[in-house]
């Protein structure tokens, strides 16, 4: 199964992920000491989400800080049985 992990993050994050049409299609947070967070690529339906570039609003109230990220998911073909 495909991941995208986020790394060097502080203790409290709120991750949102949008597509370029702007839905959100995912949130994730994070409350604990680890320096990583996990996303399994699906949305919040638990669908796997298709190839496409998708932005990253990651919220950092701790530090006072907020970064936009820019992702490009590129996942295998799914080839007809």
């Amino acid at each position: 199964r495909n991941y995208v992990t986020f790394n060097n993050l502080p203790l409290k994050v709120t991750i949102r992920i949008f597509n370029l049409a702007g839905h959100l299609v995912r949130t994730l947070e994070k409350n604990d000491p680890s320096q990583y967070l996990q996303w399994d690529l699906t949305n919040e339906h638990r669908w796997q989400l298709g190839s496409g570039i998708y932005i990253c609003h990651v919220e950092m109230p701790d530090i006072g800080r907020t970064k936009i990220l820019k992702l490009a998911i590129v996942q295998p073909e799914i080839s007809p049985r």
